[in-house]
């Protein structure tokens, strides 16, 4: 406000009235921070001392007073607390307060074996034997291939041996000779593997894991 009987400009810091220079159009003016002269918008030194002006597009606020000011002064022209270096502080703990994304390192975790379902092993093993078993008979019947095997079967079978009717017939009897066998020999596979489990332990399998974590630091 301007004082009644000096007619000069002064401004209330909260304590008292200081005299200082009246505010100038919208456009504002820069603070010296050597000399607190206020300059010119446009100026790029100071008027009073020379001082290169920095102009900046932020202002801080000052912990004591609560008043706007620019973050390259040291101290706040209003309450004359030292407050040089506030904005990189501010800066420093907002970057402290961001996330990081750590890579942990690979953490290996270990699987046991407990046990094998006889069930599912021997339908694995039966599927198997019939794609063997129906390979085999269709090219033991449409051909004249392993004689000797041939000659110990009945007769109507050596008879279709070497024909078409040959290869189907010896086919669909390999697969289900196949199918029989084989899922036989994984039943009991299966009962073999979870006796020596039961005898001897789990078998351990060792699986690498790769992991993130989000950390604050």
């Amino acid at each position: 406000m301007i004082g009644a009987q000096t007619g000069r400009w002064y401004y209330y810091d909260g304590q008292k009235w200081i005299q200082s220079e009246p505010p100038e159009d919208g456009r504002g003016s820069v603070l010296c921070p050597n000399c607190y002269h206020q300059n010119e918008h446009e100026a790029r030194t100071c008027e009073a001392c020379g001082t290169v002006l920095v102009k900046t597009s932020t202002k801080i606020v000052c912990l004591n007073c609560g008043n706007l000011i620019d973050p390259a002064l040291k101290i706040c022209p209003y309450c004359e607390t030292e407050v040089y270096g506030q904005a990189e502080v501010a800066k420093a703990a907002d970057k402290a307060a961001e996330p990081v994304l750590e890579t942990r390192p690979a953490e290996a975790s270990w699987t046991y074996l407990t046990s094998v379902d006889q069930v599912t092993f021997m339908l694995f093993s039966g599927g198997l034997g019939i794609f063997l078993g129906v390979l085999f008979g269709l090219l033991l019947g449409s051909t004249e291939f392993f004689p000797g095997f041939v000659a110990s079967l009945p007769a109507f079978l050596k008879d279709m041996q070497g024909k078409l009717v040959g290869g189907l017939v010896f086919s669909l009897l390999g697969g289900v000779l196949g199918f029989i066998l084989a899922a036989l020999s994984g039943f009991i596979l299966a009962l073999l593997i979870n006796a020596a489990i039961y005898f001897f332990g789990q078998p351990g399998f060792r699986l690498e894991k790769s992991k993130k974590r989000i950390s604050l630091k």
